[in-house]
């Protein structure tokens, strides 16, 4: 790996022979700077100057013991005051003498709202014209950003290409799951 291009909001990487566009991802609607995400799906952690993969996640034992991933998750290790709201389990560590939350995220999340924000790009089968009416009434837009899901299209948990990706609500991304037998 090597950088050979930063700017303010994104850097350049060159990873086994590519040039990759990453920036720093967004976690819970705030920059996380540890970190750099592609569109691609790829992960760089900054401190540990390497690339990331997330821990697969099973939705349950059955599905464990039959190798299927439901997604792949994150861990952030923030200051305890990172994020507004207070969220995340607390662990001390005595070492740095400071307080840490830790917070999972998946990995669909951090490559959709890093590259794609949802204020700036609707849920699927949303009109743009309502779309910029609705995201400023911040009921209505809290209540959409909790309720709508991120699809992967081809089914593969482990593909978080941004092209893959998709938001819908979940009613519809039940109803495409049980149309293809998933």
């Amino acid at each position: 790996m090597s950088l050979f291009d930063l700017d303010n909001d994104n850097t350049v990487m060159n990873i086994d022979g590519k040039d990759i566009e990453m920036k720093h991802p967004m976690c819970f609607d705030k920059e996380y700077d540890m970190w750099l995400v592609s569109r691609c799906g790829k992960v760089w952690s900054l401190k540990h100057n390497r690339l990331i993969k997330g821990n697969p996640i099973f939705r349950s034992g059955k599905e464990r013991a039959k190798g299927n991933i439901s997604c792949l998750s994150m861990t952030l290790y923030v200051l305890s005051n990172f994020w507004e709201d207070g969220s995340g389990s607390k662990q001390e560590y005595s070492q740095w003498n400071h307080q840490y939350v830790k917070r999972n995220i998946k990995q669909h999340k951090i490559v959709m709202d890093t590259w794609k924000p949802l204020y700036d790009n609707p849920p699927e089968g949303v009109v743009w014209e309502e779309w910029e009416i609705v995201r400023d009434l911040p009921s209505v837009y809290n209540h959409i950003s909790k309720t709508i899901v991120i699809d992967h299209i081809d089914d593969d948990p482990t593909n978080n290409h941004l092209d893959n990706l998709r938001r819908v609500t979940s009613w519809d991304n039940q109803n495409t799951r049980k149309a293809k037998g998933i």
